[in-house]
């Protein structure tokens, strides 16, 4: 399966696909779990798909819905499923608590589990779990880090064009 390490202003990828379809994305490149996902199975760089570069770009560039034109598969629990399908519906720039997110789902008592589901995210990005804060409204819980977080959320609140 090929991947590709890319680097943008708002941090390093590692994204995977097969057949153009996004199957991995994740931030960092020196993560345990990147570099355990580049060992398993049979991995091989590869230069990155150009409709994956154009909305990459795009979204660099501050385009809310670049990252919606993107197919993705993905290899979770009916749970899971239901937590990131929501979760693509908070707009970009915006946030949304934990317990608003099971709220969406209609499993307003799941907050706990909906971070759960959210820490195991294989296609970050895509589907935005930076966009998650706590109910006080911190910054908080995200795989590659809050500073990470907080970078990812100013370049989306910046200015639109």
């Amino acid at each position: 399966m090929p991947y590709k390490q890319v680097k943008f202003t708002f941090g390093e990828l590692l994204i995977a696909w097969e057949d153009d379809v996004v199957v991995y994305l994740d931030f960092g490149l020196d993560t345990e779990r990147a570099k355990r996902y580049v060992r398993e199975g049979q991995r091989y760089e590869a230069p990155l798909p150009l409709h994956l570069k154009q909305a990459l770009d795009d979204y660099e560039n501050r385009l809310p819905n670049a990252l919606e034109r993107i197919s993705c598969r993905l290899d979770v629990t009916d749970f899971q499923r239901r937590v990131l399908t929501n979760l693509r519906r908070i707009p970009f720039g915006e946030t949304a608590s934990y317990g608003t997110l099971a709220k969406m789902m209609g499993s307003e008592k799941a907050a706990r589990a909906v971070g759960g589901a959210l820490n195991r995210n294989p296609i970050a990005l895509i589907y935005p779990c930076h966009r998650i804060i706590g109910a006080s409204g911190k910054l908080t819980g995200f795989a590659s880090g809050i500073d990470h977080k907080q970078a990812l959320l100013a370049h989306e609140i910046g200015e639109r064009r």
